[in-house]
């Protein structure tokens, strides 16, 4: 089974306005609603490849209960996880083809340990040999930037397996503990490794750079200039091919997710880059974090080039 766990959840709005301007009032001419938070996104995705999740989330309020019902009605398995606080909104202002778009986000409700709790309680009932927890997302506030680090450790000590996907010092204290992939963004790669990392070829040209994250398996993503995953020893470098981008927000778990599916499955590294690359290219041609699905994917998938 694969776990995904969303700390921070956000109802996503996106408003489609004909221009967007300053100091003025803009009619939104479409309006999308979509559940997200990086685990869920990364949940949703893996529906659309045919893969049964449990997407397991804090979760509190009206918002809350939205997501959770919006999750259900789409096929999804939710474990919710209650707490106080109103769970946040973030809101997307794009324009016709996503060609600008502002992103604005909540920081989401203050979570208490007695609530954080209940995550790590349900993490020991559930981990397992066998099972894949997508650990994703921002750490909301009250909760400690080590907890995807505990997590790990703990979720590693009754042997399963951890996908980390997150920033900052949740991410720098997470690959502490080893999880089996990680994906930094070129900027975060240089901040974990303490280099200026401009490249994926820099990469290709010295593994000891992804070595030194301390996971097994590092994904980097540089957008239309491709993609790169490697085990230390062999690294495969993807090309994906032109699209016509529509929102890129998603994109990235839409990556983790195909790239999870890959490990889970037992993918080469070639095989499970090009399926991750697939996930976020058609991911970036679809409106809002919709989820696109697996035929799609696959003529995708077909395009994507190993360089």
């Amino acid at each position: 089974m694969i776990y995904t766990i969303t700390l921070n959840p956000a109802l996503d709005k996106q408003l489609t306005v004909a221009e967007i301007r300053f100091n003025d009032v803009l009619i939104a001419e479409r309006v999308q609603l979509d559940f997200g938070g990086k685990g869920f996104n990364v949940s949703r995705m893996l529906k659309e490849l045919n893969q049964p999740s449990k997407a397991v989330g804090l979760l509190g309020g009206q918002t809350g209960k939205t997501i959770a019902d919006g999750l259900k009605a789409q096929g999804i398995e939710v474990v919710s996880i209650p707490v106080s606080g109103e769970t946040r909104t973030n809101v997307s202002i794009v324009t016709p083809g996503g060609s600008k778009h502002i992103k604005v986000n909540e920081k989401g409700p203050t979570v208490s340990e007695a609530e954080i709790q209940r995550v790590f309680q349900f993490i020991s009932e559930k981990a397992t040999s066998g099972t894949l927890w997508v650990l994703a997302g921002s750490i909301p506030p009250g909760v400690n930037a080590s907890v995807y680090q505990q997590m790990t450790q703990k979720i590693k000590e009754l042997g399963g397996d951890v996908v980390l996907d997150t920033s900052g010092e949740a991410l720098r204290k997470g690959v502490q503990a080893h999880p089996k992939l990680v994906k930094p963004n070129l900027f975060e790669l240089s901040q974990l490794t303490g280099r200026e990392v401009t490249g994926l070829q820099e990469i290709l040209d010295n593994p000891a750079i992804a070595r030194a994250v301390g996971a097994e398996f590092v994904a980097v993503s540089a957008g239309d200039k491709g993609a790169l995953l490697t085990d230390g020893e062999k690294t495969a470098i993807c090309q994906p091919p032109e699209i016509q981008e529509a929102n890129p927000v998603g994109a990235g778990d839409a990556m983790v997710a195909g790239l999870s599916f890959a490990l889970y499955h037992g993918y080469d590294l070639e095989q499970a880059l090009m399926l991750g690359v697939a996930c976020g290219t058609a991911s970036a041609m679809q409106s809002g974090t919709r989820m696109p699905e697996w035929d799609l994917v696959e003529e995708v998938r077909q395009q994507v080039r190993i360089v």
